[in-house]
């Protein structure tokens, strides 16, 4: 099985950056029996700049993280001792970790996505190493950033064609509303294309995410065909728990699996034009009872000048984003042929990722 498992900040630091060590060490612990069962498992752990905060006022007897350049300090400083925290718990186990730092701009290529790719499986193939992912906080573009990282977690799973994300929070799952709420209910379970139940964002002290964000993320999942396990990482044995399937946190179920491509194409943001579509195809996508793919006659304008092989926004008449799609032809093409049958397809099916 393959397994993606992130732990947000507050869940495995302290407010002034202090690893929370028995339960890192109770989570590796769980990471390493997964290995020894042939399972593939990448962590992807955020707490790189509260580990430098730790760092800095301890050695250089400052705070730091008041200015983008100081937290860019505090993610360089912090990644290290982050670092040393996890593969000193390894080697204890005689396993290495192994370190993956990434930026949004890694994944706007196919090519670099690609690559990317081939270094996790090439690592995964060892069962004495255990990937550790984290943003490149310290180069990372502000314009570029991930959301959080539930946000990198997502891309990696989606990457990997993983089984299950697992995210590790500080919450016991999703509630219907504030857990802190009167009448506050744990949701066990939600299913493809419930619409996702309405949670109040719950924002963390160190990180940039919350619920809402990781709630998101697992919806984005359950297209894919992944399945999100919500859940926090104090339970004892948490992950186990979860291949058992026992009933833990919130589970977002997946929907059908999607290939590769559509993987790639459901989370890459760099799109050089868009078309928008008729509302009879609109009607006929929504639908979601056949296999469709984007023809001329079926698009009503295009915008951008895109190029074999790029990116396309799908538009419907009111201009809602309903897709992406790779263009099969270039935008001059495409004007000749816009409303035109018997002309070939701008978007082939297999090329076409619907929200």
């Amino acid at each position: 099985m393959k397994i993606v498992i992130k732990v947000g900040t507050q869940s495995i630091l302290s407010n002034d950056g202090t690893p929370f060590e028995p339960i890192l060490l109770h989570l590796i612990e769980q990471i390493i029996t997964l290995k020894k069962d042939s399972h593939q498992v990448v962590l992807v752990s955020s707490g790189a700049v509260a580990s430098g905060r730790k760092a800095a006022s301890q050695i250089l007897g400052r705070q730091y993280g008041f200015s983008i350049g100081e937290k860019q300090v505090l993610a360089s400083l912090g990644q290290y001792e982050l670092m040393h925290v996890y593969a000193s718990m390894l080697k204890k186990h005689n396993m290495l970790a192994s370190q993956l730092l990434l930026t949004k701009q890694d994944f706007q290529t196919r090519q670099h996505y690609l690559n990317i790719s081939r270094l996790l499986h090439e690592i995964l193939l060892h069962k004495n190493i255990v990937p550790i992912i984290n943003e490149n906080d310290s180069v990372a573009i502000k314009e570029l950033m991930f959301t959080d990282n539930d946000e990198l977690a997502g891309l990696i799973a989606a990457m990997m064609n993983a089984d299950k994300l697992i995210i590790l929070s500080n919450v016991e799952g999703v509630y219907t509303k504030h857990p802190n709420e009167i009448g506050a209910e744990l949701i066990s379970t939600i299913s493809p294309n419930s619409g996702g139940p309405k949670i109040s964002a719950i924002k963390s002290l160190n990180g940039r995410g919350g619920m809402i964000s990781k709630l998101g993320t697992a919806h984005k999942m359950s297209g894919l065909g992944i399945t999100t396990h919500i859940v926090s990482i104090n339970n004892p044995l948490v992950v186990m728990r979860i291949l058992k399937e026992e009933s833990i946190g919130t589970t977002i179920l997946p929907s059908k699996k999607k290939s590769n491509i559509k993987r790639w194409i459901a989370y890459s943001e760099k799109k050089t034009g868009s078309i928008t579509i008729n509302s009879c195809l609109v009607d006929i996508i929504k639908e979601n009872k056949r296999i469709v793919s984007i023809l001329p006659v079926g698009i009503e304008k295009c915008t951008g000048d895109f190029k074999r092989g790029d990116l396309i926004k799908i538009l419907t008449p009111s201009n809602e984003e309903i897709g992406i799609g790779l263009a099969k032809y270039d935008a001059n093409q495409l004007n000749e042929y816009i409303g035109h049958s018997s002309k070939p397809e701008f978007i082939h099916y297999d090329h076409l990722h619907i929200f």
